[in-house]
């Protein structure tokens, strides 16, 4: 029995490390330059009436995935026509490509607004 309770104890807290770290996302490293490559894609969740991280600073030629973890939510820049998804259910995602350097402010239709009221986010990209 007391194996057994060690054995669980041990699988919960390689478990609980293997998500935490794989929760945020990382930049990579070039090993022969040492310089920080740029990120090929960075994620945004939608959870509890909320875009997570609210704000997200990516280099330019970066795809941002939005991936829905609950309920009908949506993503639509402030600015029209710069990108907007379909209504998203849970466990949807979309997907937008940012190049040009600049500050893209977005928002849920349903549960928010433009200019950063309610359920709101930003994508600030730099160069």
């Amino acid at each position: 029995m007391r194996k057994l309770t060690m054995m669980i104890l041990i699988f919960a807290v390689v478990l609980t490390s293997v998500a935490t770290s794989s929760a945020r996302p990382r930049a990579t490293r070039n090993r022969a330059s040492g310089a920080n490559a740029p990120m090929a894609k960075a994620t945004v969740k939608i959870t509890s009436f909320k875009f997570e991280p609210k704000v997200l600073t990516v280099a330019p030629g970066t795809t941002v995935e939005w991936v829905n973890d609950g309920g009908r939510h949506s993503v639509v820049a402030d600015v029209a026509g710069s990108f907007k998804s379909e209504a998203l259910k849970q466990g949807d995602k979309f997907e937008h490509k940012f190049d040009k350097a600049g500050k893209y402010p977005y928002y849920c239709e349903f549960h928010g607004e433009k200019g950063g009221k309610d359920m709101a986010g930003t994508i600030i990209v730099r160069k």
